[in-house]
């Protein structure tokens, strides 16, 4: 039969074996700080502190990421601020050299400088690289950063190709057609007894033009000069990110295979001016071709430039002129007269040029001489050469069979930094819009990196709040209160010390009644 005593002494040792447990439990979460410390302390929320954690392991690399693309992005804006500023040297140097006060050797010492800057660009973009990989030189394409914990969560960054041969002026011109010619708006021209020459620019020679900001058509009117265009072209550069600019070139010579010697000419000239400004020279015409003297007309042209905004320039040789009007106004010819002459043989020959100078055989007119017994005065008109720009590529769509475009303008080219000639006074002037253009690119990619900054920025902040708050989430589940698991152990410690005494008195109590028995 079992005794009280013993029944007694059972149920103490059970409470304090519980009570020794609940004791070092509580003993290991004051040591650790933590609530649970193994899955048998709280088996879901064991699960849930895991995910949390490699939630909150995932976030802080995703933190890392972001703070490289920043780097990275800092590294390449400011390889770029030093294509900026190259590029302002070489735009300099350009205005420099677009005046005649310099001579060819003086030319040659700004192109000089201009190519070594040019040489320094290249290097730049060659040779920037952030962690061994090259950022600048078109390889950097479609990059992929995980700046989040989950796969979607990514950043995609390209960097465009800052090598001189990508960078600058993306061109379209219209065509240089002879004038009679659908797809043409460089030259018109009549020919004829008291010919009254008007625009062959028409209604439904609109022009559709897609560029990087987006799409706009232009709508031509009929009789539009160049620079008429161009304003429409400029005022949807908002639309479309392409601008234009138009300038009417001529070059006029003189022959005569019957009369040469000193001969009046005479003949009405328009430009910006809408009412007939008469020009009056004596010219020597000669023969051969490149043998005449047109310093007089030149000099006739030119004291009438405030009012037409055309400028003569008399070649080396003297035997030819070029007419430039810079807005891309129409320049108009009327009543040509050679008064003296009353040969058939005695002409002049009008040939359109682009905006760079450069000759189009297609665009030539000659007239038939004009006596002071008829009445036959010859009349040309030639229209400006509008070109297109922008710093990326563009279309330009035009109607077939308008004067604007012929039936497939096709893509704009390239005109590249890496090209640049400023050893002459229109390849200077050239330069210029090709360096402005460039300088878009450059500006837009500085943009870019910006924004990418701005972005990262805003990524790091981000994630280090969610971060946070996750780690604070994960505490709430894992981290022990120190004041209750104090108070469970000093209860515990009380309990075990109530126990242990109980049973050493019961144990005393037995050896009194052994005594006895003794």
């Amino acid at each position: 039969m079992v005794s009280v005593s013993t029944v007694n002494t059972h149920a103490s040792l059970k409470h304090i074996i519980k009570t020794e447990r609940e004791m070092l439990q509580a003993m290991e979460r004051i040591s650790s700080g933590k609530r649970i410390n193994n899955a048998g302390d709280d088996a879901a929320g064991a699960a849930i502190s895991d995910r949390m954690l490699a939630t909150v392991r995932a976030l802080d690399m995703s933190i890392r990421n972001a703070s490289d693309v920043l780097s990275m992005a800092q590294v390449a804006e400011s390889a770029i601020n030093e294509h900026s500023q190259a590029l302002q040297r070489i735009r300099e140097l350009s205005i420099q050299a677009a005046t005649d006060i310099l001579n060819a050797e003086q030319r040659i010492y700004l192109q000089t400088e201009a190519n070594q800057l040019i040489q320094e660009m290249d290097r730049v973009a060659r040779d920037t690289t952030f962690n061994e990989i090259a950022v600048l030189d078109g390889t950097f394409a479609d990059r992929r950063f995980q700046i989040g914990s989950h796969e979607r969560e990514k950043a995609v960054i390209s960097v465009a190709n800052m090598r001189v041969d990508k960078i600058g002026a993306y061109q379209s011109s219209t065509s240089m057609d002879e004038a009679g010619t659908a797809g043409n708006l460089a030259s018109e021209g009549a020919v004829g007894a008291n010919a009254s020459v008007t625009s062959r620019v028409v209604d439904g020679d609109d022009l559709t033009i897609t560029g990087l900001v987006g799409q706009s058509t232009i709508d031509v009117k009929a009789g539009h000069s160049a620079k008429d265009i161009v304003e429409l072209v400029n005022a949807k550069f908002d639309s479309t990110g392409v601008s234009a600019t138009a300038t009417t070139t001529v070059k006029i010579e003189a022959t005569s295979s019957d009369a040469a010697g000193s001969h009046v000419v005479t003949f009405n000239l328009f430009g910006k001016n809408t009412t007939a400004q008469a020009i009056s020279a004596t010219i020597d015409v000669a023969a051969a071709a490149g043998s005449s003297d047109l310093t007089n007309l030149r000099d006739s042209i030119n004291a009438y430039t405030a009012n037409t905004g055309i400028r003569a320039t008399l070649s080396a040789d003297k035997s030819n002129i070029i007419l430039v009007q810079d807005e891309g106004e129409d320049l108009i010819i009327e009543a040509i007269d050679f008064a003296t002459v009353s040969n058939a043989n005695t002409k002049f020959t009008f040939t359109a040029m682009s905006q760079d100078q450069t000759d189009s055989a297609a665009t030539q007119i000659t007239t038939a001489v004009d006596t002071d017994s008829d009445n036959n005065n010859d009349s040309v008109r030639f229209t400006g050469q509008i070109t297109f720009h922008s710093s990326q590529t563009f279309t330009i769509a035009g109607n077939s069979g308008g004067g604007l475009y012929e039936a497939a303008p096709g893509t704009a080219t390239l005109n590249q930094v890496g090209s640049i000639d400023i050893r002459t006074v229109a390849g200077a002037v050239d330069a210029l819009k090709v360096i402005d253009r460039a300088l878009d690119r450059v500006h837009m990619e500085r943009a870019k990196f910006g924004a990418i900054m701005s972005r990262m920025n805003v990524v790091i902040d981000n994630l280090t709040n969610v971060s946070t708050n996750q780690q604070t989430s994960r505490s709430r589940i894992t981290d022990a209160n120190f004041a209750a698991e104090s108070a469970r152990l000093a209860k515990s410690q009380i309990l075990q010390q109530s126990g242990m005494n109980m049973i050493s008195q019961a144990s005393r109590t037995m050896q009194n009644v052994l005594i006895l028995f003794q």
